[in-house]
Parts: structure tokens; C-alpha cells; sequence
């Protein structure tokens, strides 16, 4: 209540719009990964009707920008304000939804975008948190045993312990090296026996992609196997990072100039991967890192927020326009460290 508030007297006062004049210009590139109304237990899903929303908020704004373009008015003199980047990670299916006639603008054309692929999930099973959630919702077996991992004992029969699965588990997954994530998700599943059920079509095929690449979205690249670059070696990053640029351009027939790191916080990349990121031939890489791009910003750090289901709702459970552009301007992220530090 106290976020929503603040919010909403920041909003209407034009204490955010202040905010974001003393601030300058500013590039705020949104996170999405999928676009779809079902539920997600993870932060990764936005329903559609709350994409349309924020989408037309951006219109009306007329803040809505490609990303090349959010970067030329960051470093260029006499473009104040803060411009809005869409970008969706993994490449989804439901991606597809980008191209629905309620989401193209008065020129039938939709929403800039850039979607990352990891190139060896295209067409293919989802990437490991999907795949465990499918073992999850289709367990044949209560019990989950995960004391090698410190976690103890689940009973997957009560709600409960689903949720505190999806909360403790993918924490310590992501500290593992890549074969032995996915090795440990093959244990989890082989443990709790799925009921059989097809993800394919999951995830975007090849010719979604250029249909997608054809409608004006850009496809960027992820890695191939969607690997966190900071555990893995230097043999596997290169394969990883020059690869996925080499399946796309190979894909598409053009060659993708921008990249997303896999997890993407500061301890998921180093500058070997930067550096390897750089010397591929990429122009922009994306973090997961929260922020709003300033003037001088390394193009191969950009800042990004992620935007989902929960975030941006006010207490009534709508979606808040309010929350929205006082959380993406900097300005409640900016009053929780004035709170912090007194």
C-alpha cells in the first residue's frame, strides 16, 4: 500500500515528471519473457491484456523506441526525457503474440522489440525452469528427495511445497556449471515420473522466428543452450556466444547484432564474457541488472527491469499506470535508498 501510494501522489503531483527532468535523458529497457494468461510461478509471464496496456501507456507517451534509436537519443545532446526499449528473453512461443492485430500500431505495424533465442531451444524443450515446472504440474510420484542440495525433503501432494520448491530450488540450480544443472533436473524428473507430455511447440521454431524477423522484431541472441556464462569455461562461453550469433545469421540470413547474457546478474558474466560478447561482432548486450540507462552507458551493460504479471498491480489487483512509470523512472528505487541510508 505504501509503494502503491507513493506511486500514485508521485504520478499525479508531477513529482515523477520532475524526477525524470532532474534525471535527463534516460533509456528504460523492459525484461519480458512470455506472453501469455496462464499461471506462472515464476516472475517470467505478462498476460496479454496487461502487455496491450503498457504498450499503448508507451504510445500514448510516445516514448516507445527501437533500441538502436534509445541509444542514439541517450548519447545525443538536445533529446530529453526517458525513452522505452521492449526486449523478451528465450524465445517463446507465445512471442508470437506480438504480431496480434490488438498489439500493431495505426500503421499495422507491432510494437519494436528485440526477442533473445537461445538457438538450441528453438523448436525444441523449453529451457530448465520450464521443464521442471512441466515435472512438477504432471508428477506421478509425491515425494522429491533434494538433500544433495541442501534443500531436505518435498511432498509435492500440498501446495506449500510446490511453492517452496519454485522458490528455494532455481537458486541453488543456477550456482551449478551447466552439465550438472541439467543433470540435476534429469535426476528431479526421472524422481517424480511425469505423467508424458510433449513440449514441443513450446518454444519458437525457425519459421516463427523469421516470421517474427519479416514483421520488423529483431532476434537477438542468448547463447545456445541458455548456459550462465560465469560458471561456465572459456571453451564453452565462445561456443555459446559465437555460436548462437552463427545459428541465427545461418537461420534468418541476417546477421543479429545484440545480445543478452543467460541469468545476467553480476556474478553471471565477467569481462572474459564481454569481451567475448564484443569480439563476436555484437553491438548491445543486456543485463538483468535493474536500472535506467544514463548518458555514457556501456552498451554492453545495459540496465534492465523486469516487468511481469504482479509487478505494476495496485492493491485492488489492477494494473497501475502510476506504479508503472514511477518504478521504471528511477524515482521509487531512489526513495528506497534515501529510506535505506537514513
Amino acid at each position: 500500500w505504501l509503494r502503491y501510494a507513493i506511486a500514485v501522489v508521485a504520478h499525479h503531483s508531477g513529482a515523477d515528471s520532475l524526477y525524470r527532468k532532474m534525471g535527463g535523458t534516460g533509456l528504460v529497457v523492459l525484461m519480458l519473457h512470455r506472453l501469455r494468461d496462464e499461471h506462472d510461478p515464476y516472475p517470467l509471464s505478462l498476460s496479454k491484456a496487461s502487455f496491450g496496456k503498457i504498450v499503448g501507456w508507451l504510445r500514448e507517451s510516445r516514448c516507445l523506441v527501437d533500441m538502436e534509436s534509445g541509444l542514439r537519443q541517450l548519447n545525443s545532446y538536445g533529446s530529453p526525457g526517458i525513452s522505452y526499449a521492449l526486449t523478451f528473453d528465450d524465445g517463446y512461443h507465445d512471442n508470437l503474440a506480438l504480431l496480434d492485430s490488438n498489439f500493431l500500431d495505426t500503421a499495422g505495424q507491432p510494437a519494436p522489440a528485440i526477442i533473445y533465442v537461445a538457438t538450441h531451444h528453438v523448436g525444441k524443450e523449453p529451457i530448465w525452469a520450464y521443464q521442471l515446472q512441466h515435472a512438477v504440474q504432471a508428477h506421478t510420484r509425491n515425494r522429491l528427495d533434494l538433500g544433495r542440495l541442501g534443500l531436505g525433503q518435498f511432498d509435492l501432494s500440498h501446495a506449500f511445497d510446490q511453492e517452496r520448491l519454485y522458490q528455494q530450488l532455481p537458486p541453488k540450480l543456477k550456482q551449478l556449471a551447466p552439465l550438472q544443472l541439467q543433470a540435476q533436473i534429469d535426476q528431479i524428473i526421472e524422481q517424480l515420473q511425469p505423467q508424458p507430455r510433449s513440449m514441443q511447440g513450446e518454444m519458437l521454431g525457425w519459421q516463427d522466428v523469421r516470421q517474427l524477423q519479416e514483421s520488423g522484431i529483431q532476434i537477438g541472441a542468448h547463447t545456445r543452450n541458455h548456459v550462465i556464462l560465469g560458471r561456465s569455461d572459456a571453451q564453452t562461453a565462445h561456443q555459446e556466444i559465437a555460436g548462437s550469433k552463427a545459428d541465427i545469421a545461418t537461420a534468418t540470413h541476417r546477421i543479429p547484432t545484440h545480445f543478452a547474457y543467460p541469468n545476467g546478474s553480476v556474478a553471471d558474466f565477467s569481462e572474459r564474457d564481454v569481451r567475448m560478447v564484443k569480439d563476436a561482432g555484437f553491438s548491445t548486450a543486456v543485463t538483468t541488472i535493474e536500472g535506467t540507462n544514463r548518458r555514457g552507458a556501456d552498451p554492453y551493460r545495459l540496465l534492465r527491469h523486469n516487468v511481469h504479471e504482479q509487478r505494476y498491480r495496485a492493491p485492488s489487483g489492477k494494473l497501475s499506470r502510476a506504479l508503472f512509470f514511477s518504478e521504471t523512472s528511477g524515482l521509487l528505487g531512489w526513495l528506497r535508498l534515501r529510506r535505506t541510508a537514513a
